[in-house]
């Protein structure tokens, strides 16, 4: 349930980058104050979007504030009081949570298990106190864990079928971000179905030496792929393909605020996950000092 969803630093202005930091600053305060500082270190890029996407739908505009950073001494300027920013914390924290189990504990290495049983205590109360805010979409997670649960009993090795588990639940999440037009909702969903099916094809292609020496169900091993460069061009192929397909849809949506910073995320940035337009990129560093 790994995400890749951010900006394409080189092409971003400097007022969407100011947006988008404080929307990251935003949903990490949102975090701290809903479910504590440790979870926090959950935050990943997908979150962030979730609270950008349904705050530009509906038109609502973010309050600016200058609060102190959690975690840090610092002062910021960052997004707040947003329906989108809540249901982002909500959303990080369940896909924590449920990233949580992905792996069994005999599939990690002694360290990994300390960190997880750590994780899992300290993070136990936020993500109960998530579920009893949002039971709907805890509802979506489980889903999904049961359909991936039956995929890798079944060995599919249809690379669709093996990805719709992924796809079902990204579509869902990103059709409640849309508002109550039924064209909107349809195209949103198809947007998070197809990011969802891009992501689990680039997470099983990198795990494929992995999943092959652990005996772990794999679309990529299942199809007898020769090594790990041979099923990155694989889903790399088929991902770019998807992503070209979900542009049609997106350059349909009515977004009312953000349109430059959201299609900088949803064209370039989600491009650049999948084949990177330039080398180094993604070390670059977003806080300038």
């Amino acid at each position: 349930m790994k995400g890749r969803m951010r900006p394409y630093l080189p092409e971003l202005t400097i007022r969407d980058y100011n947006i988008y930091l404080r929307y990251l600053r935003g949903v990490r305060r949102q975090l701290y104050e809903a479910y504590g500082l440790y979870s926090c270190h959950l935050l990943r890029s997908n979150g962030v979007l979730f609270a950008i996407l349904s705050d530009s739908l509906a038109g609502r505009q973010a309050t600016c504030q200058r609060k102190r950073v959690p975690g840090t001494m610092a002062w910021r300027r960052l997004m707040c009081q947003t329906q989108g920013i809540r249901l982002a914390a909500q959303v990080e924290v369940l896909l924590g949570w449920h990233n949580l189990q992905d792996r069994k504990y005999s599939e990690l290495k002694p360290l990994k298990r300390l960190r997880r049983a750590v994780d899992r205590l300290l993070l136990r109360r936020a993500y109960m106190r998530a579920v009893e805010e949002n039971p709907a979409l805890e509802r979506l997670f489980v889903q999904e864990r049961e359909q991936a649960v039956t995929q890798m009993e079944l060995s599919a090795k249809n690379y669709t079928l093996a990805a719709e588990p992924m796809s079902n639940i990204y579509g869902a999440l990103y059709s409640t971000l849309a508002t109550d037009d039924p064209s909107q909702r349809k195209s949103m969903r198809y947007i998070g179905s197809s990011i969802g099916r891009i992501f689990y094809l680039l997470d099983k292609a990198e795990r494929f030496e992995t999943d092959k020496r652990s005996g772990r169900y794999n679309v990529f091993v299942v199809n007898e792929l020769k090594g790990q460069s041979a099923a990155m061009e694989n889903a790399r192929r088929q991902a770019l393909a998807v992503a070209n397909d979900l542009i049609r849809v997106y350059s349909m949506l009515d977004i009312k605020l953000n349109r430059s910073l959201l299609d900088n995320i949803m064209l370039l940035g989600l491009h650049h996950a999948v084949e990177p337009l330039e080398a180094g990129v993604a070390r670059e560093n977003w806080e300038i000092p």
